[in-house]
Parts: C-alpha cells; structure tokens; sequence
C-alpha cells in the first residue's frame, strides 16, 4: 500500500512539473483516443493495454466498459478497483493507469516554421501551439481557429501581428482536441515604375499610397506623385487602372504604378 502511495505521488509530482493536467486526484486527463495500460498489482493476468473509444469508454476485462474520457489516471483507477471489489473480483484491488499514448491532435498549417500534426498531452494555448509550430513566418498574416462543435464548424479569426505583440491574449486561447489552425499568407500588394525599389510588399496593416511608395524606397528622380495610378480587381473580377492620390488607401493585391514626371 505504501509503494502504490508513493508510485501515485510520484507520478502526479512528476506530471505537475512537466505541466501536465491534473486535479486533487492526480494524474494526467485521459480524452478520447488515449491509449492507457491498465494493471491490477498482483494480478498480471488482466493487465491490459486498451484505447479509450469515441464514445469515452474502455473496455476492461471481468468489468465491461467504464466512463474514461474526461477522468484522470487516478480516478479511473479508483473506478475500476470500486467495480471489482462491488462484484467480488478482486479483494481489495489495486490499480494503476497510465496513459502510453495521447489521442488529442491539433493541425496547424499555413505560414508556420514547422507544419503539421501536433498531439496536446496538456493544457495547451494558441500562443504555446504557435510556438511549438515554429511561429509564425514573415508572410503570415491572419490565424484561423477552426473547431467542430456540436452546432456546427466554429470559425474565429484573430490578426498573426495583434498575436506576437500581445494586443490578443493568445495565452487566454485554449485549443482543443481536433483543432485546426490554420495561418494566411499576408496580404501583398505591388509597386511599379519610378520608385527606388519595385516588386513585392507585404500588406502587414493599413497603408496609404503614399506609405507604400515611401516602403518602396520613395520616388526615384523621374518619378511624379501626381501621375499615379491603381490597378485593381473590381469585385466582377475585372482588372480596372484607376487614377491615384498619396492618400488613397492600399488594398491586397493592387498594383501601384508611378509614372515618370512631365519635364
């Protein structure tokens, strides 16, 4: 008795130090798809590997299934002990569950350093997944948080920049298993013509033509900021060239041109 004691204690120290989740009767939180190795001490004959089934059960021999979903280690050892002693299995039972493997998974795709498939063996944040994702790249732009609830697919969105500077609390996001998070690629939009530097600029907040042009490295000598022009898709999907002033607002995927000065 005093070695389970010291067994159980030593592995709720050990799961607090590692973060993992826990409450007063210790031990990590099993959820759907865990894999758990379940041991009745001085009874090698049932003990048993088994996988916590979709609908939050296990199976365990002599006893049936058992709610498991949602209980930690601990408490579902308790559960299983109260049911074989009720049906006079075992006397005085004691049983140790450990879990051997996690069923929760997150995705997360897009614009992170390191894609795919992450499993949650703890309380995880948006804030902490990104982290472990690789953070978020330069030409990351908009994080999309995509849930299946029981009403439906759940979508929320938050600005990748209000993420890192901590104007969104990603550390107050919690993620759940089967998450979906998915980063953009950010906004560009083009300058061309007489300017210091034409290509490719990322859209990262609100600008003015006139921000832009000065991004692009200003107005060359040749250039003239009373000869610009805006080409834009209109929502038919027609490509249109407007004319254009310094204080026109930029939009994803326009293309400024600045044309050379009337001498």
């Amino acid at each position: 008795m005093v070695r389970l004691l010291m067994l159980r204690l030593g592995a709720l120290a050990l799961g607090t130090a590692l973060g993992f989740s826990a409450h007063a009767e210790g031990g990590r939180v099993l959820t759907k798809s865990d894999v758990v190795a379940i041991k009745v001490v001085s009874q090698p004959d049932m003990d048993t590997t088994t996988r916590v089934e979709l609908d939050g059960t296990v199976n365990f021999p002599y006893i049936g299934r058992i709610k498991a979903a949602g209980l930690t280690e601990d408490a579902l050892a308790h559960a299983i002990e109260k049911r074989l002693a009720a049906r006079q299995i075992v006397t005085e039972p004691h049983v140790l569950v450990e879990i051997t493997g996690f069923g929760a998974q997150v995705s997360v795709q897009g614009q992170v350093g390191a894609p795919g498939i992450y499993t949650i063996d703890r309380t995880t944040t948006l804030a902490q997944l990104l982290s472990r994702a690789g953070g978020l790249r330069e030409t990351g732009g908009t994080v999309i948080l995509q849930r299946k609830g029981p009403a439906g697919t759940i979508i929320k969105r938050y600005n990748g920049k209000d993420l890192l500077t901590g104007k969104v609390d990603g550390d107050r996001i919690l993620i759940e298993n089967n998450d979906l998070v998915f980063v953009d690629l950010v906004p560009f939009y083009y300058v061309y013509g007489y300017v210091g530097k034409t290509g490719e600029f990322p859209l990262t907040r609100p600008f003015t033509v006139q921000q832009a042009i000065s991004i692009a490295g200003g107005l060359s000598p040749l250039g003239a900021e009373s000869r610009l022009k805006i080409k834009r898709k209109s929502a038919d999907g027609q490509t249109l060239e407007v004319p254009a002033s310094l204080d026109d607002e930029v939009e994803p995927e326009d293309t400024i041109i600045v044309n050379e000065r009337l001498f």
